[in-house]
């Protein structure tokens, strides 16, 4: 049999939570840690140079990747506050209430 899946409005917001609190700043840990990776001539020696400015290009596309993953997280975490306020909705709508 397979696993009894549960969610809750509780459950949508410790995932915003785990979102804002650790994804996020660990992308912009990632982004920051780009640049201590710098390599100054002639650190690839004299016939890395024809590297640098690959190695260079590839330093600048994680920082644009880490960029995007931040502001597409940030939406979801929009995103996942109206499913919260949805869901919640759907829990108070099918509470029974005996009179």
């Amino acid at each position: 049999m397979g696993q009894d899946i549960h969610v809750t409005s509780k459950t949508i917001a410790d995932i915003q939570r785990n979102l804002r609190e650790y994804v996020i700043p660990g992308l912009e840990r990632l982004k920051t840690s780009v640049d201590s990776t710098d390599v100054p001539f002639p650190g690839f020696g004299t016939l890395g140079v024809v590297l640098i400015g690959k190695y260079d290009g590839i330093r600048d596309d994680v920082r644009a990747h880490a960029t995007e993953a931040i502001d597409t997280i940030e939406k979801w975490i929009d995103a996942l506050e109206t499913v919260k306020k949805n869901w919640r909705a759907a829990e108070d709508a099918s509470t029974v209430v005996y009179q």
